[in-house]
């Protein structure tokens, strides 16, 4: 048994009559997602940008259970407040498939004016050059002029990141946003397909 219930009033969160279809689709293809919801959530990731959890579930107090077509979608409270408004489609394209969340909600740190800043520079001017080696730069957080960032792909291990940090992504956002005081990179490189830190050496 459990104490969750259809919470009142109107919540605008919206799945598309495709979304609705492969959640319909799924279900059917796995025998354990039976007499369960399809689960949306906000998870886990960088407070500049929102990470979407999809899985079957069974209701838990508190949550909101949204009526779409022909299923339930579960959605826990905290995650709600988060994403009114937003519309959940499935594309299917060049680069694969999958569920795409258009979130009108900026993240919390998109709010600074600062980390928003920080961020398009890193959208817009940093991330296709380093893209352009394999590589992939993502802000993680911004505290007190201090950007924090996490690499991934071919810098993820690469002996070159330190290069990349300082002379490229640090010398290019302290040129652009006088609040920023140093560049700090997050990532675990010891785990990259190259790494260059190595424990227990």
């Amino acid at each position: 048994m459990t104490d969750a219930q259809p919470i009142p009033g109107s919540h605008d969160l919206t799945l598309t009559e495709k979304a609705i279809q492969k959640v319909s689709e799924f279900a059917a293809m796995h025998p354990e997602a039976g007499g369960k919801q399809l689960r949306i959530c906000i998870q886990g990731g960088s407070k500049a940008a929102y990470e979407y959890g999809f899985t079957f579930d069974d209701p838990n107090a508190g949550d909101a259970i949204l009526a779409q077509g022909a299923i339930e979608v579960l959605v826990d409270r905290f995650s709600l407040m988060y994403m009114d408004g937003s519309v959940v489609d499935f594309v299917e394209d060049l680069r694969g498939s999958g569920f795409v969340v258009d979130n009108p909600n900026p993240p919390p740190l998109m709010q600074d004016p600062v980390a928003r800043q920080v961020h398009e520079l890193i959208e817009q001017r940093i991330s296709p050059g380093v893209a352009s080696h394999g590589g992939s730069v993502q802000l993680i957080d911004y505290v007190d002029g201090r950007v924090y960032v996490q690499l991934g792909g071919g810098c993820q291990g690469c002996g070159m990141v330190d290069v990349t940090l300082k002379q490229g992504i640090e010398a290019l956002l302290k040129q652009e946003v006088p609040e920023v005081i140093e560049v700090l990179d997050t990532t675990d490189h010891a785990s990259g397909s190259n790494p260059y830190y190595s424990s227990g050496k």
